[in-house]
């Protein structure tokens, strides 16, 4: 496991002395310290990995310092506190803290462990997000091949009943060689039309094109293959003739 980045924000030089030895003693880490709001200019949040911010600062309060954390990252952050106002708990908590503890000798001793237990809680839930997002994502490119597959079938579908029909056609009068000509023709285009659906899907296995990262997405995707396949199509046509 890599050292610990802990930023201590705390404006009373004993009370973070006392945070830093204790966390330095039972810990393996690399203690920052800031001791206002002004301080923090100076260093790079997203290098820490957990954040002790005292809610009262001469320059700013916590809710401050936090609203400036949240807006760039969400790495964890502990509120400490010398007021025993349960407001305020809740109030930070709201505004994305992770943890809230009142300055006591009791909370300093504890310090480490309730660190390490909040430092804990936030890599699980990042697992738990990266693994729900890895599940999405796999969901959304089945969805989206299924939806893929299903335009390539209407397409197969539509030139198998128009050769169908036709070759039905030329049955019933085998001996009307200009028709059978003009309807073999017919059925030639569409069988063309369906090695070029193959060779769209051929592609788009080989490639796995599939970019779309959320359902919102695959409209986007779908169109893209229909486009291709309609615009390959166009090409075959050819000017219909009356009989």
């Amino acid at each position: 496991m890599d050292r610990l980045r802990i930023l201590i924000v705390e404006d009373d030089e004993d009370h973070a002395f006392l945070e830093s030895d204790i966390l330095n003693d039972e810990m393996d880490c690399t203690v920052t310290v800031a001791s206002s709001k002004a301080d923090l200019a100076g260093i790079d949040i997203k290098e820490q990995d957990i954040i002790l911010l005292d809610f009262n600062l001469t320059d700013a309060t916590g809710s401050e310092i936090l609203n400036n954390i949240r807006a760039t990252t969400d790495i964890p952050v502990i509120i400490i506190t010398a007021q025993k106002d349960m407001q305020i708990a809740i109030n930070t908590l709201k505004e994305g803290a992770n943890d809230f503890l009142e300055k006591s000798p009791q909370n300093i001793a504890a310090l480490p462990k309730n660190v390490q237990r909040v430092y804990d809680e936030y890599i699980q839930t990042k697992k738990m997000q990266f693994k729900k997002h890895e599940e999405d994502m796999l969901q959304t490119k089945i969805e989206t091949l299924r939806q893929i597959l299903t335009t390539l079938a209407h397409y197969i579908n539509n030139s198998t009943t128009t050769i169908s029909g036709y070759a039905q056609l030329a049955t019933q009068n085998p001996e009307d060689i200009r028709k059978a000509q003009k309807l073999s023709q017919v059925s030639l285009k569409e069988t063309k039309k369906i090695t070029l659906v193959l060779k769209e899907l051929e592609g788009f296995v080989n490639n796995m094109e599939i970019k779309t990262t959320n359902y919102v997405d695959i409209p986007d995707a779908m169109f893209a293959i229909e486009e291709n396949l309609q615009k390959k199509m166009r090409e075959l046509e050819e000017p219909e003739t009356g009989y």
